[in-house]
């Protein structure tokens, strides 16, 4: 047996004498949810509480409710090897921690050559409105693909 695996041992028997095995029971299904569920309906609902190998389980919407409720065997027999006997829904919120934001890009500005070059594409555009759409959206996209090598040679440098 690992170092690591006596450790979880000595912290789930812990954990049981505190009388805690019920959130961290909680805690790894929540960290399991969207493999075990998958989207859309695991963006939907989210582990509430578990006690007595009953999982609550809120629900964004009745109409998710509904749409849930039909599942809720499937649940159970995903849930069985965390210890879960039956789900039960109920609305609630669903707040599922956003994905981690972009890291902020290095400040660029494009060359006149560059500026030259992307007008130049859309140069043979009739429409002057759909011109002006299109090079404001090629420049923006050009200043973000030089950000991003830019941001790339930072982090070797």
């Amino acid at each position: 047996m690992s170092r690591l695996q006596r450790a979880a041992t000595v912290i789930e028997s812990l954990a049981e004498s505190l009388g805690m095995e019920d959130a961290m029971r909680l805690e790894k299904i929540k960290s399991s949810w969207h493999a075990l569920i998958g989207p859309p309906s695991s963006f939907n609902c989210q582990p509430a509480f578990y006690k007595n190998a009953q999982l609550t389980i809120n629900v964004s919407s009745n109409v998710w409710m509904k749409e849930l409720s039909f599942h809720k065997d499937t649940f159970v027999s995903k849930l069985r090897e965390f210890g879960v006997a039956s789900v039960r829904l109920r609305p609630g919120s669903v707040e599922w921690p956003s994905p981690k934001a972009e890291p902020e890009l290095p400040k660029v500005e494009l060359s006149r050559g560059e500026i030259a070059y992307v007008e130049s594409l859309s140069a043979n555009i009739q429409d002057g409105e759909l011109r002006e759409i299109l090079t404001r959206a090629a420049l923006k996209s050009f200043t973000r693909i030089k950000a991003l090598e830019a941001a790339k040679h930072t982090e070797t440098a």
